[in-house]
């Protein structure tokens, strides 16, 4: 039997058949299809955290960049500044990498994925309309489509966007420890401690 119907079952109280409406069908479709909806919001949930996050980064270093600047006159500090610029720069690059939107790539057989930006374009419309029209007609369609959405958004869109925003982080951390490294080895000639 089915793991869905017996939980709903269970949560109904033990009616017999008799009594069950003719609507028991719908819910576990209904149940699937509000799963489905809550994984793709949370995939949506995702993609607007890992984009705000390199917008911060991008706002970050865009703000420290030029104070570095300001302080190249200072030959002390020159080592320490070039590290901070050169891996804010980078930084900045691979949170726009994380940023930029992912064309899907057909490979293999023909699939027509309806429900991805990049695919729905290589539709005209009617040709569009018609096709979502036959997947909107069978229940096993639309479920495979939802399906190969939720994949591509996992490993194409999301893994992506994380993996260049790690990278943008990691610099962002490692460039401005290194850079203060750099300039506190700087100033320690001209430190004087009294014992």
């Amino acid at each position: 039997m089915d793991p869905i119907k017996d939980a709903l079952a269970d949560s109904q109280g033990s009616s017999g058949p008799a009594t069950q409406s003719s609507d028991d069908g719908k819910w576990p479709a209904a149940f699937r299809g509000s799963i489905l909806s809550a994984l793709i919001s949370k995939h949506l949930s995702y993609i607007g955290f890992a984009d705000r996050r390199a917008y911060a980064v991008l706002t970050i270093n865009s703000f420290l960049v030029p104070i570095s600047l300001s302080g190249v006159s200072r030959t002390e500090f020159l080592p320490g500044i070039l590290v901070a610029i050169v891996t804010a720069l980078i930084s900045i690059f691979f949170a726009i990498i994380s940023l930029l939107p992912k064309k899907y790539v057909r490979k293999g057989e023909r699939f027509d994925y309806l429900m991805h930006f990049s695919s729905i374009q290589e539709f005209e419309e009617d040709e569009y309309v018609a096709k979502m029209g036959e997947v909107l007609a069978e229940t096993q369609e639309i479920g495979k489509h939802v399906a190969h959405d939720l994949y591509r958004m996992s490993t194409n869109i999301l893994g992506r966007k994380f993996f260049w925003l790690k990278w943008s982080f990691f610099t962002f951390l490692a460039g401005y420890s290194l850079a203060l490294g750099f300039i506190l080895f700087g100033l320690l000639p001209h430190m004087k401690i009294n014992f």
